[in-house]
């Protein structure tokens, strides 16, 4: 599957089998993240893997924020991956200046994992709502390390599609016209 088509099949999976992601696979997902680019080069992010079911069933009870709904189908997934990040002295002068290259650097490396497992026809779903302190607590994460988003992962429950992966009808994007500007062509915001 090239990249274009990944991003394209690409949906938050929302229903999980309860099959268990392959030791296998998983490493390669965690390779995907391992080859991410990182400002500086820094590397500054840890990755916990969540495969105990005990440990999966609390998340929603104990750190997710958000409706029922919304929540309740982590739970469900047999695999959750947190994205940490260490805030490196060398990026205080970005800070500074209102530049959190840590965030960005963690976010770009779960997207790798989100493509790669796309492509090994793995469901995700990116969560950003939660209580970063209970679930540090939960998960034993160092101090020095902030989370910053979890990724459910499973086997769609329900049949993938040339539509999308796990059946999944894609949802509207807007226009480019609409998103896109360009200084060359004298377009402002």
């Amino acid at each position: 599957m090239d990249v274009l088509k990944a991003i394209q099949w690409r949906r938050s999976v929302r229903k999980f089998s309860q099959q268990k992601i392959e030791y296998e696979k998983i490493l390669q997902l965690l390779e995907a993240a391992r080859l991410a680019p990182s400002s500086s080069n820094q590397q500054a992010w840890h990755f916990v893997v969540i495969d105990d079911k005990a440990i999966i069933e609390e998340i929603p009870k104990q750190v997710l924020i958000g409706t029922r709904s919304i929540i309740s189908f982590v739970k469900d997934a047999p695999l959750v991956i947190a994205g940490c990040y260490a805030k490196k002295l060398s990026h205080v002068a970005a800070r500074l200046f209102g530049h959190e290259n840590d965030i960005i650097d963690i976010a770009i490396a779960m997207t790798h994992i989100v493509l790669a497992a796309t492509e090994l026809g793995i469901g995700t779903c990116y969560i950003g709502w939660f209580n970063v302190k209970k679930l540090k607590n939960l998960l034993h994460i160092p101090r020095e390390y902030n989370i910053a988003l979890l990724l459910a992962l499973g086997y769609p429950i329900d049949a993938s599609t040339d539509e999308g992966i796990g059946g999944i009808a894609p949802r509207s994007r807007k226009e480019l016209e609409k998103i896109v500007s360009h200084n060359k062509f004298g377009q402002r915001f």
